[in-house]
């Protein structure tokens, strides 16, 4: 972990759970008690991020703890969460709760049980300890001990079904808002400052992926991806935002680039732009750098690389699609219908979607899979007809009104797991499932890096520049 630029932490929805009932019990019947327990972690690595998936809690016997305001536990409770963290090939966790709200601090004390005592335990397992606090209101914050040497975690992520929730450390960074007013009318300055601090990946920078690059320069992000290998062609040029005559020839990337810098309303805004295939390694490991992805490709190998990604290493992807069916007899439109839903480990993956199966994955690998047809019907006249701008904004709309409502939504919020609107009918139905029990993805479910590289995430000198 030590080569990371910077490190992060993330709770599973049910390890977010068992920790924080376990360990603000007391506070919550009105004592101010601390309390304390263990848990085990998985490392997920991207391109700079290391990010500690918490994933199991480890909950203290009578005999494993001294409760007296403060909290104490034994070396038989430290060494029973060592053994199972050796037994699991996993990182030990050290969590404790404090009787104040918001990002906290360590005392004196603190420090030396983490650096002096339970780092030194924790060695044993081959991972550097992960210290965690949580206030009295849920808001965690998290540190990573190496060599003796404490680094801060960025943020703490919890993701649930359709929400991720997300603990910043404050900062003292005054902002001007002035472009940003009727934005933080409609949702408020804390969604704003989350919003800000959360890093967005956009795979896809066709006529769906460059409107929602430009929706989340205008809201406010401060951090995006833009992933894309394809270059502007002639006949994208009535459905591509921002691209003109004078871009053909152009990287996608770029385009996209060049409008969310003219449009971003935040003073600072950090984009990557990464000119290949989402299956490169440089793509797939700025990928898992980020907190949330969105998925604008139709490719059989590049949604099963971002299935994965969402289950083993827990960052949601934002998925969708449009079909658009015509009369044969006319060529006029018949049907037009998009949808979006999101995919993390709690919902059903993209593969059990019937999004693409393992056969056009396959057919991709070998060449002989062609790209998807979105007007289906004889009366065109062209085998590969594309999507209209109209469905595209909606698409788009949708699939950036998902991403967004993970991170603003409020615990009462219904989920929402997905939804297909319906142009001809006017029609809305709201979607959900389960994988199948053969399903190879729910294997990999917040596996990290102990889940194996896959077959076809190609080295560099694959891939078009």
């Amino acid at each position: 972990m030590n080569t990371a630029i910077w490190h992060e932490v993330v709770l599973t929805g049910e390890a977010n759970d068992v920790a924080s009932r376990h360990l603000l019990q007391h506070y919550e019947s009105g004592t101010l008690q601390e309390d304390l327990c263990f848990g085990l972690w998985t490392p997920s690595r991207g391109a700079a991020r290391e990010t500690a998936i918490v994933t199991k809690i480890i909950l203290p016997g009578r005999e494993d703890r001294d409760l007296h305001g403060n909290a104490s536990f034994s070396g038989r409770y430290l060494a029973r969460a060592t053994r199972e963290a050796v037994r699991n090939g996993q990182g030990l966790t050290f969590m404790h709760s404090h009787p104040s709200n918001g990002w906290q601090d360590m005392s004196i004390p603190d420090i030396r049980a983490e650096r002096d005592c339970i780092a030194y335990t924790a060695g044993a397992t081959s991972y550097p300890l992960i210290g965690m606090t949580v206030g009295t209101d849920g808001h965690w914050s998290a540190r990573i001990w190496i060599d003796k040497t404490r680094h801060s975690s960025r943020k703490v992520r919890v993701v649930e079904r359709s929400r991720l929730i997300v603990w910043l450390e404050p900062s003292p960074e005054k902002r001007a808002r002035k472009k940003q007013r009727r934005t933080m009318e409609s949702w408020g300055e804390d969604n704003q400052r989350i919003i800000e601090s959360i890093r967005i990946g956009v795979v896809g920078l066709g006529s769906v992926g460059s409107i929602i690059a430009e929706g989340l320069a205008r809201i406010g992000l401060q951090e995006m991806v833009l992933i894309d290998h394809d270059v502007v062609e002639e006949h994208n040029l009535d459905r591509l935002l921002n691209a003109g005559v004078s871009d053909v020839g152009r990287p996608k990337t770029d385009v996209a680039e060049a409008a969310a810098r003219r449009g971003a309303s935040a003073e600072k805004m950090t984009i990557l732009n990464i000119r290949r295939k989402i299956q490169s390694t440089t793509a797939h490991a700025a990928a898992r750098d980020c907190d949330i992805l969105i998925c604008c490709v139709d490719t059989p190998v590049a949604r099963e690389v971002l299935n994965r990604i969402a289950f083993r290493d827990g960052i949601p992807v934002v998925d969708g699609g449009v079909e658009i069916r015509t009369a044969p007899s006319t060529g006029n439109m018949s049907a037009a219908r998009w949808k979006a839903h999101v995919v993390n480990p709690y919902n059903q993956c993209l593969r059990c979607k019937g999004q693409y199966s393992s056969s056009d994955v396959m057919l991709e690998l070998d060449g002989s899979w062609e790209n998807p047809t979105y007007i289906r019907g004889q009366g065109v006249g062209t085998r590969h007809a594309e999507n209209v701008f109209n469905a595209s904004l909606s698409v788009a709309s949708e699939l950036l009104n998902m991403a967004i409502r993970m991170v603003i939504a409020d615990a009462w919020w219904p989920v929402q797991e997905g939804i297909e609107r319906n142009l001809v009918t006017g029609r809305t139905k709201v979607r959900r499932g389960t994988c199948f029990d053969h399903c190879s993805i729910l294997r990999e479910r917040w596996a990290g890096d102990t889940a194996p590289m896959p077959p076809y995430v190609e080295a560099e000198k694959l891939q078009r520049r």
